[in-house]
């Protein structure tokens, strides 16, 4: 039997998920984890029947609540006849099996990659993606606004209601934390731990004008006349080699606060250049994790021109 290892792009929504990475541990047999988005995947991967039990590798691992857009995994298979399966196969066999029994997880590609390919170590960036609904407070009255929050927005955007947000500083302020820095500040947890590495190099710290997921002549607005003018909502895309544990949703909850007028550009500045759970500005409140999405995993051209889609390439 020969061994061979798999690439799988994945997209999920981490909403009724206790984080991405597995939290059952024991020793072989694995007891299955379906409250995880790897425990679910191992379970689906028993469908194709190899000789060996399926175990993932993750290459992010995101807490419970944030969803994915396109994130990676990898997997050892073995086969009988020790040839491949092909990947189309594992994403349709895959997808046929979360289909059924209702998992909100889909395989979004296959690849055949060499078996010294390691989908965490190997990726060169992570994008992450928040999306933020302002609610203007002082258009209506408080209450009707937070009633109609769209359905089609639940768990999927952080809301906001406001009467005091500065779209333009919210902006601005997102370019202070891109370059090498210190993000200790920012760590959920850990903070204390003075041996970890905590610097991350950020390519990109970018906010674009978002826009709502409503669709269709009978949803929200369209039903409702006068109050899309009253919403705003924005994008936030960070890039990184790699990141801290709660980091993003930190640095998004600084540049609100900076928005709001809580917190000073000089606020977040200081917490960049003097690392410490103690500079951490308790103003600041973290951004919860349904408005938090995984857009992308990066690897190097030479690694993907290993990747294979078919047998036959």
């Amino acid at each position: 039997m020969a061994l061979n290892r798999y690439l799988l792009h994945v997209s999920y929504i981490g909403t009724n998920f206790h984080g991405a990475q597995r939290q059952v541990v024991g020793t072989f047999p694995r007891k299955d984890d379906p409250s995880t988005v790897q425990g679910q995947l191992e379970i689906a991967l028993k469908q194709l029947n190899s000789c060996n039990e399926p175990i993932i590798a993750l290459s992010s691992r995101t807490d419970s609540g944030v969803h994915a857009l396109n994130t990676t995994c990898h997997v050892d298979l073995f086969r009988a006849n020790g040839l491949h399966y092909e990947p189309r196969t594992i994403t349709l066999c895959l997808n046929k099996y979360f289909k059924k029994h209702e998992v909100p997880i889909r395989i979004l590609k296959t690849f055949i990659v060499p078996n010294d390919f390691h989908c965490q170590h190997k990726a060169v960036s992570r994008t992450y993606l928040y999306r933020l609904g302002v609610i203007n407070a002082n258009a209506l009255n408080l209450a009707p606004h937070l009633h109609l929050l769209p359905i089609e927005e639940l768990q999927r955007c952080h809301f906001l209601c406001t009467d005091t947000f500065d779209g333009e500083k919210f902006k601005l302020n997102a370019k202070l934390f891109e370059g090498l820095h210190d993000f200790r500040t920012f760590m959920g947890r850990g903070s204390h731990e003075l041996h970890k590495m905590t610097r991350r190099l950020v390519h990109r710290a970018e906010v674009l004008d978002g826009k709502s997921l409503l669709y269709g002549p009978y949803s929200w607005p369209s039903v409702m006349p006068g109050t899309c003018q009253d919403y705003k909502f924005y994008d936030v895309y960070v890039q990184a080699t790699g990141f801290l544990y709660r980091q993003v949703r930190r640095m998004v909850a600084s540049l609100i606060a900076v928005a709001q007028g809580k917190v000073s550009s000089s606020d977040i500045k200081l917490m960049l250049e003097v690392p410490s759970h103690r500079s951490w500005n308790d103003k600041i409140k973290t951004v919860p994790a349904h408005g938090l999405y995984l857009c992308e995993v990066e690897y190097s051209k030479r690694d993907r021109a290993a990747f294979r889609d078919s047998l036959d390439s």
